[in-house]
């Protein structure tokens, strides 16, 4: 994501979560605001149907900016940013009408208030260029209404002392908004950046520890049984039957734990960490992780981090079944209009590449992996509480992922989301090698894997 698209919700989303309950502190503010203003001065008012139409196109923005900055709604998106500019320029002209020629103040109007006011919440929701542009559109808007109504004001000052007193009502709170959503996208991006850089010079460091213990643990594995069994060959010099069957059934012991630490994922390391969590607290479980494909490595870091937090919000929540927890990936393509890319071994030939300003896209279509994830689960209580408890989680769900459903049917939950990948950059799913016992053509077919 590149920092001019960048929001803080989705380079932040837990910390966009804290600063939700602004959102209504706000839309509180405009909403009593404007109904305060209308009524202290109804004697400016020349049309009531206009005047309330104001009042109800300013509740309605605030409403909208409540509702959809909800962590059950998110991400904030440029349809709900338009809409709500949209109803809060509405009031602003409603209620100007509603005074035309009777306006006495230019700086006791709660339209150019409210709107800046209503701009400065998107602060954590939308890019900084986004806010600084609605709150250009709106001061513009300003301009030609106020003008116009220079000889009902009481105070007589220049034209210019009234368009700068209304934009600046709209323009001060807006930059704010815009100063603040610029400046912690790039303090977020910065900090990324610096933690990519710690993790890969980490990683490098230890490489080296990590092959050793990888080394001494297989090492550990084999003197338990190969090397043992090889030392009583030398010493005895001769090889029975029993001992090629007993050296076949060890080859296949080894086999068997090296192709199992092959498939081992980082969903699969979540379920066996869940799995001790639940037995340390005396309630052991089944947990089922059904990915034969091994999509989960295709997931990103924030992806993996907002899965791993509820699959624990779930083992954690009360009235959970440890036998109940089932982890499915599915993958599904969607037309997407793309270039074609050169085929490889690796790639197949209708995996294609973004589009570019110097390789634009063709008509053809090509099929853009789309992995769903299925998580199910029994909880016994009540759906309203269930939503409660996952709401934080899926509000960061909803931000990493797209097309998020729940379910909830007590006992029963099922949640459900997409994860697209970009079919250049993410090729085919990971198939463990082929073995006698696992041929890698039949692994697809495999029923789910068990953490037992």
């Amino acid at each position: 994501m590149t920092a001019r698209r960048a929001t803080q919700q989705r380079l932040d989303p837990l910390g966009t979560l804290a600063a939700w309950p602004l959102s209504p502190a706000i839309a509180s503010i405009v909403l009593c605001y404007s109904v305060i203003a209308t009524v202290l001065q109804q004697d400016q008012i020349q049309n009531i149907l206009l005047a309330t139409l104001a009042v109800l196109a300013m509740a309605a923005a605030a409403a909208t900016l409540v509702i959809a900055t909800q962590p059950a709604h998110s991400p904030f998106g440029r349809r709900i940013h338009l809409i709500m500019a949209g109803f809060a320029l509405l009031g602003y002209v409603c209620e100007q009408l509603s005074r035309w020629g009777a306006n006495l103040l230019v700086q006791d109007d709660f339209g150019p208030v409210c709107i800046g006011f209503l701009l400065l919440a998107l602060a954590p929701y939308r890019p900084w260029r986004e806010i600084a542009l609605s709150g250009a559109v709106a001061s513009v808007v300003a301009i030609l209404i106020t003008v116009p109504q220079t000889g009902s004001y009481e105070v007589h000052v220049p034209v210019a002392v009234y368009a700068i007193v209304s934009v600046t009502q709209i323009l001060a709170p807006t930059a704010a908004g815009a100063a603040y959503s610029r400046r912690i996208v790039r303090s977020i991006l910065a900090w990324q950046t610096d933690a990519r850089r710690a993790i890969v010079a980490r990683t490098e460091e230890a490489r080296g520890q990590m092959a050793r213990a990888v080394v001494e643990q297989q090492v550990s594995a084999l003197k338990s049984g190969v090397i043992p069994f090889l030392a009583e060959l030398l010493d005895r010099g001769t090889v029975t039957a029993l001992d090629i069957a007993q050296a076949g059934q060890l080859a296949a012991d080894v086999r068997r734990t090296l192709v199992a630490e092959i498939d081992r994922t980082w969903l699969d390391s979540v379920a066996t960490r869940e799995r001790s969590a639940l037995a340390e607290r005396g309630t052991p479980g089944l947990l089922v992780v059904a990915d034969p494909e091994h999509r989960a490595t295709a997931f990103r870091a924030e992806q993996r981090a907002a899965t791993a937090a509820l699959i624990g919000a779930l083992c954690a929540a009360p009235g959970f079944d440890p036998h109940s927890l089932v982890v499915q990936i599915t993958g599904s393509t969607m037309p997407t209009p793309a270039r074609p890319a050169p085929a490889t071994l690796t790639q197949p030939l209708l995996t294609l590449a973004k589009p570019t300003k110097r390789n634009p896209a063709t008509p053809a279509t090509a099929s853009a992996p789309v992995d769903t994830i299925t998580i199910q689960a029994a909880l016994d209580l009540p759906p309203r509480k269930v939503r409660a408890l996952l709401r934080p989680y899926l509000g960061v769900i909803r931000v990493v992922f797209a097309n998020v459903r729940v379910t909830v049917r007590r006992p029963s939950l099922t949640i459900e989301f997409d994860g697209a990948r970009d079919p250049h950059e993410a090729g085919p799913p990971r198939e463990a090698p082929a073995t006698p016992a696992t041929p890698a053509g039949l692994r697809a077919k495999q029923p789910p894997r068990q953490v037992r």
